[in-house]
Protein backbone atom coordinates (compact mmCIF):
# COMPACT_ATOMS: atom_id res chain seq x y z
CA UNK A 1 0.00 0.00 0.00
CA UNK A 2 1.47 3.67 -0.82
CA UNK A 3 2.72 5.24 2.00
CA UNK A 4 1.06 8.48 1.16
CA UNK A 5 -2.17 7.29 0.75
CA UNK A 6 -2.73 5.68 4.07
CA UNK A 7 -1.11 8.25 5.62
CA UNK A 8 -3.98 11.20 3.77
CA UNK A 9 -6.73 10.22 5.68
CA UNK A 10 -4.82 10.53 9.48
CA UNK A 11 -4.87 13.56 11.56
CA UNK A 12 -2.92 14.62 14.28
CA UNK A 13 -5.26 16.18 17.10
CA UNK A 14 -3.93 18.61 19.97
CA UNK A 15 -6.13 20.44 22.79
CA UNK A 16 -4.31 23.72 23.88
CA UNK A 17 -5.62 25.55 26.87
CA UNK A 18 -4.28 29.48 28.11
CA UNK A 19 -1.27 28.52 25.00
CA UNK A 20 -0.28 25.09 26.84
CA UNK A 21 -0.81 21.26 25.26
CA UNK A 22 -3.32 19.55 27.45
CA UNK A 23 -4.15 16.63 25.47
CA UNK A 24 -3.01 14.36 22.41
CA UNK A 25 -4.73 11.84 20.07
CA UNK A 26 -5.67 10.78 16.34
CA UNK A 27 -8.11 11.01 14.04
CA UNK A 28 -9.54 10.27 10.56
CA UNK A 29 -10.36 12.41 7.83
CA UNK A 30 -13.25 11.35 5.79
CA UNK A 31 -14.65 12.76 2.71
CA UNK A 32 -18.01 13.65 3.20
CA UNK A 33 -21.34 14.24 0.59
CA UNK A 34 -20.79 18.32 2.05
CA UNK A 35 -17.05 18.46 2.65
CA UNK A 36 -14.92 16.68 4.97
CA UNK A 37 -15.07 15.80 8.05
CA UNK A 38 -12.56 13.97 11.22
CA UNK A 39 -13.87 11.56 13.25
CA UNK A 40 -11.96 11.20 16.72
CA UNK A 41 -12.67 9.97 20.02
CA UNK A 42 -14.81 11.64 22.29
CA UNK A 43 -12.08 12.08 25.02
CA UNK A 44 -9.70 13.04 22.40
CA UNK A 45 -11.26 16.66 22.19
CA UNK A 46 -13.23 16.48 25.10
CA UNK A 47 -10.70 14.82 27.78
CA UNK A 48 -10.66 11.98 30.18
CA UNK A 49 -13.65 12.59 32.22
CA UNK A 50 -14.75 15.35 30.43
CA UNK A 51 -12.27 17.84 31.96
CA UNK A 52 -12.29 19.47 28.68
CA UNK A 53 -16.16 20.23 28.07
CA UNK A 54 -15.91 23.55 27.03
CA UNK A 55 -13.30 23.30 24.83
CA UNK A 56 -13.53 25.57 21.71
CA UNK A 57 -12.87 25.02 18.26
CA UNK A 58 -9.84 27.69 17.97
CA UNK A 59 -8.51 25.48 21.05
CA UNK A 60 -8.47 22.30 19.03
CA UNK A 61 -5.16 22.05 16.44
CA UNK A 62 -5.91 19.31 13.14
CA UNK A 63 -2.95 18.77 11.32
CA UNK A 64 -1.43 16.02 9.08
CA UNK A 65 1.38 15.23 6.78
CA UNK A 66 2.00 13.16 3.96
CA UNK A 67 5.56 11.57 4.79
CA UNK A 68 7.75 11.35 8.00
CA UNK A 69 9.83 14.68 8.24
CA UNK A 70 7.58 16.66 5.62
CA UNK A 71 5.76 19.51 7.42
CA UNK A 72 2.57 19.35 9.00
CA UNK A 73 -0.95 21.09 6.87
CA UNK A 74 -3.00 22.53 9.03
CA UNK A 75 -6.87 21.59 8.79
CA UNK A 76 -9.09 24.11 10.44
CA UNK A 77 -12.00 22.87 12.61
CA UNK A 78 -15.40 24.52 12.01
CA UNK A 79 -17.98 23.22 14.01
CA UNK A 80 -18.53 20.30 16.08
CA UNK A 81 -21.03 18.39 14.46
CA UNK A 82 -21.94 15.33 16.78
CA UNK A 83 -20.26 13.61 20.27
CA UNK A 84 -21.08 10.60 21.96
CA UNK A 85 -19.33 10.62 25.64
CA UNK A 86 -20.49 6.95 26.09
CA UNK A 87 -19.73 5.56 22.79
CA UNK A 88 -16.54 7.64 22.66
CA UNK A 89 -16.62 9.63 19.60
CA UNK A 90 -16.93 12.77 18.23
CA UNK A 91 -17.38 14.20 14.77
CA UNK A 92 -16.27 17.90 13.54
CA UNK A 93 -16.88 19.46 10.28
CA UNK A 94 -13.41 21.05 9.09
CA UNK A 95 -12.30 22.99 6.20
CA UNK A 96 -9.75 20.80 3.95
CA UNK A 97 -9.05 21.19 0.29
CA UNK A 98 -7.68 17.94 -1.62
CA UNK A 99 -5.54 20.65 -3.71
CA UNK A 100 -3.77 16.83 -5.52
CA UNK A 101 -6.96 14.72 -5.61
CA UNK A 102 -5.13 12.32 -4.32
CA UNK A 103 -7.33 11.75 -1.82
CA UNK A 104 -8.65 7.94 -0.96
CA UNK A 105 -11.90 6.68 -1.53
CA UNK A 106 -13.11 5.62 1.86
CA UNK A 107 -16.22 3.82 2.23
CA UNK A 108 -18.47 3.45 5.51
CA UNK A 109 -18.97 -0.74 6.65
CA UNK A 110 -20.70 -1.79 9.54
CA UNK A 111 -21.10 -5.24 8.14
CA UNK A 112 -17.83 -7.20 7.99
CA UNK A 113 -15.66 -10.46 9.08
CA UNK A 114 -14.21 -11.93 11.67
CA UNK A 115 -10.56 -12.41 11.12
CA UNK A 116 -10.53 -9.49 8.42
CA UNK A 117 -7.07 -7.39 8.28
CA UNK A 118 -7.75 -4.34 9.68
CA UNK A 119 -5.03 -1.18 9.08
CA UNK A 120 -4.73 1.58 11.33
CA UNK A 121 -2.57 4.82 11.45
CA UNK A 122 -2.01 7.45 14.54
CA UNK A 123 0.53 9.75 16.22
CA UNK A 124 1.34 8.22 19.40
CA UNK A 125 2.35 10.18 22.09
CA UNK A 126 5.73 8.53 22.21
CA UNK A 127 6.57 9.54 18.68
CA UNK A 128 4.31 12.16 18.05
CA UNK A 129 6.06 14.02 15.08
CA UNK A 130 5.64 10.74 12.99
CA UNK A 131 2.22 8.54 12.23
CA UNK A 132 2.69 4.92 12.55
CA UNK A 133 0.51 2.50 10.47
CA UNK A 134 -0.30 -0.81 12.22
CA UNK A 135 -1.63 -4.43 11.24
CA UNK A 136 -4.24 -5.79 12.86
CA UNK A 137 -7.30 -7.92 12.25
CA UNK A 138 -11.05 -7.83 13.39
CA UNK A 139 -11.49 -10.18 16.66
CA UNK A 140 -14.92 -9.61 17.60
CA UNK A 141 -18.39 -8.63 15.59
CA UNK A 142 -20.38 -5.39 16.65
CA UNK A 143 -21.66 -5.24 19.89
CA UNK A 144 -23.59 -2.65 21.83
CA UNK A 145 -21.87 0.27 19.31
CA UNK A 146 -18.03 -1.36 19.63
CA UNK A 147 -15.51 -4.18 18.71
CA UNK A 148 -12.60 -5.12 19.11
CA UNK A 149 -9.21 -5.82 16.86
CA UNK A 150 -6.00 -7.26 18.09
CA UNK A 151 -2.57 -7.05 16.32
CA UNK A 152 -1.45 -8.91 14.07
CA UNK A 153 2.35 -9.93 12.87
CA UNK A 154 5.01 -7.60 14.06
CA UNK A 155 3.23 -5.37 15.16
CA UNK A 156 3.23 -5.19 19.39
CA UNK A 157 2.18 -2.50 22.32
CA UNK A 158 5.39 -3.59 24.07
CA UNK A 159 4.91 -0.85 26.55
CA UNK A 160 1.24 -1.89 26.51
CA UNK A 161 -0.88 1.70 27.21
CA UNK A 162 2.14 3.48 26.67
CA UNK A 163 2.74 2.35 23.70
CA UNK A 164 -0.74 2.43 22.68
CA UNK A 165 -1.31 6.29 24.07
CA UNK A 166 -2.04 8.75 21.25
CA UNK A 167 -3.93 6.33 18.57
CA UNK A 168 -7.46 6.85 20.16
CA UNK A 169 -9.47 8.08 17.47
CA UNK A 170 -7.40 6.44 14.41
CA UNK A 171 -9.38 5.29 11.87
CA UNK A 172 -9.85 1.70 11.29
CA UNK A 173 -9.79 0.26 8.00
CA UNK A 174 -10.03 -2.43 5.65
CA UNK A 175 -8.03 -1.67 2.92
CA UNK A 176 -8.94 -3.76 -0.63
CA UNK A 177 -7.60 -2.54 -3.97
CA UNK A 178 -6.52 0.99 -2.89
CA UNK A 179 -10.57 1.26 -1.52
CA UNK A 180 -10.78 2.19 1.99
CA UNK A 181 -13.42 0.73 3.94
CA UNK A 182 -13.85 2.62 7.02
CA UNK A 183 -15.59 0.49 9.64
CA UNK A 184 -14.35 2.14 13.48
CA UNK A 185 -12.94 4.53 15.27
CA UNK A 186 -10.30 3.59 18.22
CA UNK A 187 -11.00 3.96 21.28
CA UNK A 188 -9.27 4.41 24.56
CA UNK A 189 -6.77 1.63 25.28
CA UNK A 190 -5.74 0.42 28.60
CA UNK A 191 -4.31 -1.90 30.70
CA UNK A 192 -4.21 -5.39 29.91
CA UNK A 193 -6.33 -5.20 26.71
CA UNK A 194 -3.29 -2.72 25.83
CA UNK A 195 -1.00 -5.92 27.05
CA UNK A 196 -2.95 -8.19 24.89
CA UNK A 197 -2.32 -6.05 22.14
CA UNK A 198 -6.44 -5.80 22.04
CA UNK A 199 -8.66 -2.16 20.78
CA UNK A 200 -11.77 -1.22 21.52
CA UNK A 201 -13.18 0.37 18.52
CA UNK A 202 -16.47 2.31 17.91
CA UNK A 203 -18.87 1.56 15.15
CA UNK A 204 -20.14 3.63 12.56
CA UNK A 205 -23.71 3.08 13.31
CA UNK A 206 -24.69 6.47 14.23
CA UNK A 207 -22.06 8.77 13.01
CA UNK A 208 -22.59 7.85 9.68
CA UNK A 209 -26.07 9.85 8.55
CA UNK A 210 -24.14 12.70 10.00
CA UNK A 211 -21.42 12.29 6.93
CA UNK A 212 -23.68 12.05 4.36
CA UNK A 213 -22.60 8.95 3.06
CA UNK A 214 -23.90 5.13 2.79
CA UNK A 215 -22.81 2.05 4.01
CA UNK A 216 -21.23 -1.12 2.54
CA UNK A 217 -21.99 -4.83 3.69
CA UNK A 218 -18.63 -6.57 3.02
CA UNK A 219 -19.03 -9.39 5.22
CA UNK A 220 -19.89 -11.62 1.86
CA UNK A 221 -17.05 -9.68 -0.33
CA UNK A 222 -14.01 -12.07 -0.69
CA UNK A 223 -10.72 -10.27 -0.48
CA UNK A 224 -7.05 -10.50 -1.61
CA UNK A 225 -5.02 -12.42 1.52
CA UNK A 226 -3.28 -9.66 2.87
CA UNK A 227 -2.61 -11.63 5.84
CA UNK A 228 -0.94 -14.33 4.00
CA UNK A 229 1.52 -12.18 2.22
CA UNK A 230 2.07 -9.99 4.92
CA UNK A 231 3.22 -13.41 6.75
CA UNK A 232 5.55 -14.35 3.97
CA UNK A 233 7.61 -11.22 4.01
CA UNK A 234 8.22 -12.08 7.71
CA UNK A 235 9.49 -15.05 7.54
CA UNK A 236 13.58 -15.33 8.62
CA UNK A 237 14.97 -17.64 6.03
CA UNK A 238 17.25 -20.38 8.13
CA UNK A 239 17.98 -22.50 5.03
CA UNK A 240 20.21 -21.10 2.34
CA UNK A 241 20.50 -24.09 -0.30
CA UNK A 242 19.22 -23.56 -3.39
CA UNK A 243 17.01 -26.11 -5.36
CA UNK A 244 20.32 -28.10 -6.66
CA UNK A 245 21.99 -27.99 -3.39
CA UNK A 246 18.88 -29.35 -1.63
CA UNK A 247 19.12 -32.15 -4.15
CA UNK A 248 22.63 -33.08 -3.96
CA UNK A 249 22.47 -33.32 0.13
CA UNK A 250 19.90 -36.33 -0.08
CA UNK A 251 20.19 -37.38 -3.17
CA UNK A 252 23.76 -37.85 -4.37
CA UNK A 253 22.68 -40.67 -7.37
CA UNK A 254 20.83 -38.06 -8.98
CA UNK A 255 21.31 -38.24 -12.64
CA UNK A 256 22.55 -34.80 -14.48
CA UNK A 257 19.39 -34.68 -16.61
CA UNK A 258 17.14 -35.11 -14.18
CA UNK A 259 18.48 -32.04 -11.88
CA UNK A 260 18.27 -30.47 -15.58
CA UNK A 261 14.45 -30.97 -16.35
CA UNK A 262 13.53 -30.13 -12.16
CA UNK A 263 15.90 -26.67 -13.24
CA UNK A 264 13.76 -26.32 -16.47
CA UNK A 265 10.48 -26.57 -14.65
CA UNK A 266 11.68 -24.00 -11.85
CA UNK A 267 12.68 -21.50 -15.09
CA UNK A 268 9.38 -21.99 -16.73
CA UNK A 269 7.38 -21.57 -13.29
CA UNK A 270 9.55 -18.10 -13.07
CA UNK A 271 8.69 -16.68 -15.86
CA UNK A 272 4.77 -17.53 -16.03
CA UNK A 273 5.24 -15.97 -12.18
CA UNK A 274 5.85 -13.10 -13.20
CA UNK A 275 3.02 -12.14 -14.63
CA UNK A 276 1.39 -12.03 -10.94
CA UNK A 277 0.98 -9.38 -8.24
CA UNK A 278 3.45 -9.42 -5.65
CA UNK A 279 0.98 -9.29 -3.10
CA UNK A 280 -1.14 -12.72 -4.70
CA UNK A 281 2.26 -14.23 -5.17
CA UNK A 282 3.52 -13.82 -1.65
CA UNK A 283 0.55 -14.81 -0.15
CA UNK A 284 0.22 -18.25 -2.22
CA UNK A 285 3.61 -18.96 -1.27
CA UNK A 286 3.26 -18.43 2.47
CA UNK A 287 -0.09 -20.65 2.51
CA UNK A 288 1.98 -23.59 0.45
CA UNK A 289 4.84 -22.95 2.75
CA UNK A 290 3.19 -23.44 5.77
CA UNK A 291 1.00 -26.28 4.63
CA UNK A 292 3.98 -28.20 3.38
CA UNK A 293 6.28 -27.77 6.31
CA UNK A 294 3.47 -30.16 7.90
CA UNK A 295 4.03 -32.51 5.66
CA UNK A 296 7.79 -32.55 5.80
CA UNK A 297 7.67 -32.63 9.63
CA UNK A 298 5.93 -36.15 8.77
CA UNK A 299 8.34 -37.07 6.09
CA UNK A 300 10.89 -36.41 8.43
CA UNK A 301 9.52 -38.17 11.20
CA UNK A 302 9.11 -41.31 9.13
CA UNK A 303 11.85 -41.76 7.55
CA UNK A 304 15.36 -41.97 9.46
CA UNK A 305 17.78 -42.07 5.83
CA UNK A 306 20.22 -39.49 5.57
CA UNK A 307 20.06 -40.14 1.97
CA UNK A 308 16.97 -40.56 -0.43
CA UNK A 309 16.33 -42.20 -3.70
CA UNK A 310 15.78 -40.46 -6.31
CA UNK A 311 11.73 -41.77 -6.45
CA UNK A 312 11.27 -40.54 -2.80
CA UNK A 313 12.54 -37.29 -3.49
CA UNK A 314 9.84 -37.29 -6.18
CA UNK A 315 7.41 -38.59 -4.10
CA UNK A 316 7.87 -36.00 -1.54
CA UNK A 317 7.49 -33.22 -4.05
CA UNK A 318 4.28 -34.77 -5.25
CA UNK A 319 3.01 -34.74 -1.62
CA UNK A 320 4.29 -30.97 -1.43
CA UNK A 321 2.23 -30.58 -4.48
CA UNK A 322 -0.63 -32.36 -3.50
CA UNK A 323 -0.73 -30.49 -0.26
CA UNK A 324 -0.50 -26.96 -1.99
CA UNK A 325 -3.26 -27.79 -4.39
CA UNK A 326 -5.65 -28.94 -1.59
CA UNK A 327 -4.85 -25.59 0.33
CA UNK A 328 -5.07 -22.73 -2.55
CA UNK A 329 -8.40 -24.88 -2.75
CA UNK A 330 -9.44 -24.25 0.84
CA UNK A 331 -7.97 -20.71 1.30
CA UNK A 332 -9.99 -19.67 -2.02
CA UNK A 333 -13.35 -20.08 -0.35
CA UNK A 334 -11.93 -17.28 2.11
CA UNK A 335 -9.82 -15.03 -0.10
CA UNK A 336 -9.29 -13.88 -4.03
CA UNK A 337 -6.06 -15.90 -5.47
CA UNK A 338 -5.21 -15.92 -9.46
CA UNK A 339 -6.38 -18.83 -11.32
CA UNK A 340 -3.83 -21.67 -11.04
CA UNK A 341 -3.47 -24.89 -12.54
CA UNK A 342 -1.90 -27.76 -10.93
CA UNK A 343 1.36 -27.14 -13.08
CA UNK A 344 1.89 -23.95 -12.54
CA UNK A 345 1.79 -24.91 -8.39
CA UNK A 346 3.84 -27.62 -8.99
CA UNK A 347 6.44 -25.43 -10.21
CA UNK A 348 5.46 -22.68 -7.11
CA UNK A 349 6.70 -25.67 -5.00
CA UNK A 350 9.86 -26.05 -6.62
CA UNK A 351 10.12 -22.20 -6.52
CA UNK A 352 10.09 -22.46 -2.65
CA UNK A 353 12.10 -25.38 -2.77
CA UNK A 354 14.59 -22.68 -4.59
CA UNK A 355 14.38 -19.90 -2.52
CA UNK A 356 14.74 -22.00 0.95
CA UNK A 357 11.50 -22.42 2.29
CA UNK A 358 11.13 -26.03 1.50
CA UNK A 359 13.84 -28.67 1.75
CA UNK A 360 13.93 -32.75 1.89
CA UNK A 361 16.01 -32.84 4.80
CA UNK A 362 15.37 -31.32 8.59
CA UNK A 363 17.38 -28.05 7.59
CA UNK A 364 13.96 -26.96 5.92
CA UNK A 365 12.27 -27.38 8.98
CA UNK A 366 11.33 -23.69 10.60
CA UNK A 367 11.13 -23.14 14.28
CA UNK A 368 8.41 -20.03 13.72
Amino acid sequence: MNEKLTNKPCVRIKIFIDQQLRNHGSGCLVKGTNGFFVLTAYHCIYGENNIFKDVRLDQILIERQDFYNTPFETIEAVEIVASDECEDWALLKVNYLDSDNEFPEILISDSFKIDMPVTFTGFQVVNPEQCRTFKSRVLNGISNNEFRITLSGQDKFKGGSDDACGLSGSGAFIINEDIFYLIGILKSVTGSEALNNDIKCCSLGRIVDHIGLEKFDISTEIFGDNWGSEQFGELTLSDARNLVEKFEAVDSKMSTLKIQRYCQELSLGKSELSSLLERDLSAIKYRIFDACQGELVDFIDQSNDEQLTTDQVKALIQRFKNKAIEIIQVKSKKYEYPILDDDLIYRIVLDLINECYLSFDKEGIYAE
